[in-house]
Order: C-alpha cells, then structure tokens, then sequence
C-alpha cells in the first residue's frame, strides 16, 4: 500500500524520517494520537528509543540552529539588526545550557538552574578536559582570546538566558557574539561526541 501524505478523510498520516508509513485516526486527544502514532511506527519496525540525553541535544540544537539562522541573517554584518541580538542571545544561551545538561545527563544528574557555570561546575574533570581541549582546537576560527579556559568564554553569558529575556526591565551583561559562538561550537561537538554522534 502506498501510503501519501495527504490522508483519508477522518485519518492523520504518520511519518518516519519524514516519510508518510501509515495513518491514524484522527482525534481531539493528542495523547491519544502519539501513541496510536507510536503503536504503528513500532508494528512496521520503525520505533526507535532515544535516550534522554539525546532528547537533551537535540533541543540544545534546534535552540543553537535558530542562533546560528539570526547570526547568519541578521548579526553578521554591519549594519546589524537590533531586534535580533536579544532572541539571538536568548536562544544561545538556553542552546549552551541544554548542551550542558546533555552532559549532565551521560555522566550526573541534571541540575535545576540556568546559571551556566554552575551546570558546568557539576560536569565530570574527564569532559571539562575534553572541552578545554576543543575549545583550544577551534579558538582560531573566532575573534576571542587565544589561550582562554572554556570556563571564562561561558562566562560572558553565565546569566544571559534569564537577563536577555526581560531585559527591557533591567540592564543585561554586554555580551560578545564570537565567544558566543564558540562556545555553542565546543559545547556542539563535545555533547556530540559523548553520545557517539559524528560531527
């Protein structure tokens, strides 16, 4: 049976790497419909468990992706758009913060904050090593600092996911957008490579 996109009326279309597999019926109740969803993907071999920390990656990477669309558009070149640098920021910081957790999550126990130096902190020496490494490793492609430990790059946005957003209701820490980058590069190919991911 071929299975289209478009469904059968009262029927939604399942996809699997985006690729319509099957239909369901359509319901009121999404619950309901993820795991008619999830019975028929399973029944056609299609079911595949992702782990938490993989769950965590990917989140820091569509947060770190629309980073990157907002630097690529609208940061990158002089004259810069204001209204970007706040989402840009915003979406950086909470991109840094979800890969940290990744890594909370492959060695530890994940942490309740947002203060990004204190997830790190908690991060096992054997992957601050490896960070430290690769933040030596790919320094050269941004105008930061040559020689700076990963630890002081976080810094310059330890606390911007909760000031960048609300930050027309105080002053923000200044940030600088190439230690930005670098630091969602590092964290990127890191997290990556501890849940055995090619980069």
């Amino acid at each position: 049976m071929i299975v289209e996109a478009e469904p059968p009326k009262g029927m939604r279309t399942v996809y699997s790497d985006n690729v319509p597999v099957g239909y369901i019926t359509d319901s009121n109740d999404s619950k309901k419909m993820a795991l008619l969803a999830q019975e028929l993907l399973k029944e056609k071999g299609l079911w595949n468990e992702i782990s938490k920390a993989k769950r965590i990656f990917d989140q820091a990477q569509s947060f770190a992706n629309t980073s990157a669309y907002l630097y690529e558009h609208d940061l990158k070149k002089r004259p810069r758009n204001p209204q970007s640098i706040c989402p840009f920021v915003v979406n950086s910081a909470f991109a840094a913060e979800m890969y940290l957790k990744c890594l909370q999550e492959i060695n530890a126990e994940i942490t309740d904050t947002h203060i990004l130096t204190s997830i790190f902190k908690t991060i096992p020496n054997k992957i601050k090593d490896k960070i430290n490494k690769k933040t030596k490793e790919l320094e050269c492609q941004y105008e930061v600092k040559a020689g700076t430990l990963f630890k002081d790059h976080l810094k310059n946005i330890n606390h911007a996911f909760v000031q960048w957003r609300y930050v027309y209701e105080n002053n923000a820490d200044a940030v600088n957008i190439p230690q930005v980058i670098l630091v969602l590069h590092v964290l990127y190919e890191v997290s990556a490579i501890e849940l055995g991911i090619k980069t």
